[in-house]
């Protein structure tokens, strides 16, 4: 599975050299996700480690036993990811963000009300 983005300035995905991931890295150094309780959930901690590749572009193996599945804690990781990465390199300016994201994974207050609760 794929989750990527384009866009009409980069295209599809965002290519990173080695001294633009060294700069965005350096900038990321010591801070943490927004979403700490995401981080916290697929990293074990809300500390943001260095990118070792472009994060616009996310493989994985979906499924129960692969790495499991698309939900709101990965798709927040990764656009905060390109966000470090845009506001580092382009800080001249704004972004704006659509997403074509399956309500499936939509995060969900706890105690909120969902027809699919039994309770």
């Amino acid at each position: 599975m794929i989750s990527a983005f384009q866009s009409r300035e980069f295209g599809f995905g965002y290519h990173l050299d080695d001294e633009h991931l060294t700069k965005v890295n350096f900038g990321r150094r010591g801070g943490k996700y927004v979403d700490e309780e995401a981080a916290k959930k697929y990293k074990g901690n809300s500390f943001k480690d260095d990118l070792k590749e472009s994060p616009f572009i996310f493989v994985f193996q979906y499924g129960v036993s692969n790495e499991g599945y698309w939900c709101y804690e990965w798709m927040i990781l990764q656009l905060e990811d390109c966000l470090d990465v845009l506001k580092t390199l382009h800080p001249q300016y704004g972004f704006l963000f659509l997403f074509n994201h399956s309500c499936g994974h939509d995060n969900q207050q706890p105690n909120g009300l969902n027809a699919e609760n039994k309770s």
